[in-house]
């Protein structure tokens, strides 16, 4: 409604007003309010009646269903707020709160600094730098009331500022509200549980049920109904409705408007950004880490101790296992290998011998047994990972072997070989020591021809592995998975911390009083994103450092492309974190969406296993997710050296960028269809 259809001399005007957040939950029952300029309104009415839904809805945060309200403050600068709940920062003393606030509202330091003593010595409160944790319940109401006032407000909009206080103090703040109205003309709309109390306003509103059962003065409303105080104004009232909750009254009472309410409210937030609020939001971030450092900490080593981890556990060979020997060829034990020449062309001795040597130089442990069903036992009870047998006269039919080749009879080639039995119940070490005792063999008989003066390739298997185009000959499997790493933690990061935040002011109230005090979403965003950049910057330089200097992991391409990739799928975490903000109202709801997203992230994106070695249609579904293409441009910028030509990088980019579209698009949409960031 705008101001020439408002009630003259109206400071607040709510006509015809309907809130539902779920039927048959009604609030707001068709009510009807006008708080005129320059008095005290008194709202009273026990809990549930919707006084602080209706005080939500003059400020602007909620819309009615149906109704209008006229709001003559026609900017959220000129109205001072007080939330029922504390909604400030416990952490921040006293002078950091008001500075925040003051900054918010777009006052000086030295305004801010001459109003906060002021309000100090007006609320009997403690010296500034007191923070809000070390007062008392009464106290840290009182800095809250402190916030409305100070910014000398046309419209003040209290809810219980008297809680917790004594009766002196008490007397005293409503001596200052009455002399805020009588000689500045400010309009107060103040809520309290002590009804006698509001015998000191100008006008009274009785609600119950979603309706005002009256709107006149105290001494009026007494006079009119024959009472001697207002708790039995308010009784009879209620009595009397309750009466006429059968007739015809009551029904059109209960009618609820099919067609909702289209207008916006005066009081709506702008999409603009006024730097005064950004810098408000900057200072407070900066008192909020400086009262929260082992927090702080722990966001900026959490990368660190993650990234040292990982290199550590991940992708190193497994060293020290145990393999199972039964040795035919040495009837006194391998004890006969140790006075046996392991160089030279000694064909005639026990080449196993030279060949376990091989093996213990690749870190495998051997153990003996006489017989094979002891080192199948020993297998199957897992004290060894394979059984090796050589047959008693291995070496002279090896030899046989190697010099006749085609002649050699059957009986010397199977004697020849080397009999194993593999526990390859875990894929990743079953083919580490296949490889490995496969490759120690072709080792040992180079050896050995190279001894005997043979020509050595001839011992080798007809495959020549020439120097690798991208990476190395013998890569390592955390080569492979340090990109989708560091990817993984870039995203998730930025998501844990603007979720945290976010949702801890939500759940405190503070994001809602911020908004009151004007702050904009776009306002929000804008801050969020600056401080998230510095904590993001930081975090990565010492993955960075960790991965790719410490751990020498490979990276041959542009560091400038790494870092702007990186700087993207940071981005895309944040803008995820933004969704989940503004979807859930609980840590815990919060906690699921954001673990029930990760594991298909990690699992579907390529990250700890090929996409090559997925079902298709899961390979179908992987390529759509956030950090997919990311992390394949990842890989060809660092370990191949691709520009962002490359299809491969430039498709990792367009990927980034688009998923931040959509995080922000739905992020919009959500907030619309809640209307509003804190409550549905």
């Amino acid at each position: 409604m705008d101001g020439e259809g408002g009630q003259a001399g109206a400071a607040v005007l709510v006509m015809g007003a309907y809130k539902m957040y779920s039927a048959p939950n009604i609030v707001l029952r068709g009510l009807n309010m006008t708080v005129p300029q320059g008095c005290i309104y008194g709202l009273l009415g026990p809990s549930g009646c919707g006084k602080t839904t209706l005080l939500s809805c003059i400020v602007g945060r909620q819309r009615l269903d149906a109704g209008e309200i006229y709001v003559k403050a026609r900017s959220k600068k000129n109205i001072g707020y007080m939330p029922q709940d504390l909604a400030l920062y416990r952490e921040f003393s006293i002078e950091e709160t008001l500075v925040f606030y003051g900054n918010l509202f777009g006052k000086t330091r030295a305004e801010i600094n001459k109003r906060t003593q002021e309000l100090i010595k007006l609320l009997e409160l403690p010296e500034a730098h007191n923070t809000l944790d070390t007062l008392s319940g009464g106290q840290q109401r009182r800095v809250s009331f402190c916030v409305a006032l100070l910014h000398n407000p046309q419209l003040l909009i209290l809810d219980e500022p008297t809680v917790g206080v004594d009766p002196v103090l008490s007397h005293n703040i409503w001596q200052h509200l009455v002399q805020l109205a009588t000689k500045e003309h400010k309009t107060i709309v103040i809520t309290t549980h002590y009804i006698e109390e509001a015998r000191q306003a100008n006008v009274i509103g009785l609600m119950r049920e979603g309706v005002l059962l009256a709107e006149e003065s105290p001494l009026s409303l007494m006079r009119t109904h024959n009472c001697d105080n207002l708790e039995q104004a308010f009784l009879y009232l209620s009595q009397k409705q309750s009466t006429i909750q059968t007739t015809e009254e009551l029904q059109a009472l209960e009618y609820y408007p099919t067609t909702r309410n289209k207008t916006s409210s005066p009081l709506d937030d702008k999409m603009e950004i006024k730097l005064c609020r950004v810098k408000a939001h900057l200072i407070k971030t900066v008192y909020w880490m400086k009262r929260n450092v082992p927090i702080m900490m722990f966001l900026m080593m959490l990368p660190v101790v993650q990234c040292v981890l990982f290199n550590l556990c991940i992708g190193q060979d497994p060293k020290g296992l145990y393999i199972a020997v039964v040795n035919e060829e040495t009837p006194q034990g391998l004890k006969e290998c140790d006075s046996m020449g392991l160089s030279g062309c000694h064909i005639n001795s026990h080449l196993s011998c030279r060949y376990l040597h091989k093996l213990r130089d690749k870190t495998i442990n051997l153990i003996e047994f006489d017989t094979l069903e002891e080192g199948v036992e020993a297998v199957r009870k897992n004290d060894a990972w394979g059984l090796m047998h050589f047959t008693h006269n291995y070496t002279n039919t090896l030899m046989e072997r190697v010099n006749f080749t085609r002649d050699a009879s059957n009986l010397s080639i199977d004697l020849s070989e080397v009999n194993i039995w593999m526990d390859m119940s875990n894929q990743y070490i079953g083919n580490l020591l296949r490889r490995d005792l496969l490759f120690g063999f072709i080792s040992f008989l180079t050896e050995v021809f190279e001894d005997c003066g043979w020509p050595k390739a001839a011992a080798g298997i007809p495959i020549n592995f020439k120097d690798a185009v991208y990476g190395s000959n013998n890569p390592s499997f955390v080569h492979f998975t340090t990109p989708a790493i560091v990817n993984l933690f870039e995203f998730y990061l930025p998501m844990m911390f603007t979720v945290g935040a976010i949702l801890m002011e939500k759940m405190q109230g503070l994001l809602e009083r911020s908004l009151v005090a004007g702050t904009t979403l776009v306002e929000l965003l804008v801050t969020h994103v600056l401080v998230q950049l510095i904590v993001l910057a930081i975090q990565t330089l010492l993955m960075m450092i960790v991965c790719f200097v410490i751990f020498d992991n490979p990276m041959v391409g542009s560091i400038t492309l790494i870092c702007i990739l990186l700087l993207l799928i940071g981005m895309s975490g944040m803008c995820y974190g933004f969704m989940v903000a503004v979807f859930c109202d609980s840590d815990t709801s919060a906690t699921f969406m954001g673990l029930g997203s990760f594991f298909p992230l990690s699992m579907l994106s390529g990250m700890v296993w090929p996409m090559e070695g997925m079902h298709y249609v899961l390979k179908s579904i992987g390529w759509l997710l956030p950090l997919t293409l990311s992390t394949e441009a990842f890989r060809g910028i660092s370990a191949r050296a691709w520009g962002l030509s490359h299809p491969a990088v430039y498709r990792g980019f367009i990927s980034c960028l688009g998923w931040i579209v959509y995080f922000m698009l739905i992020t919009v949409l959500i907030v619309k269809w809640r209307k509003g960031l804190g409550s549905k």
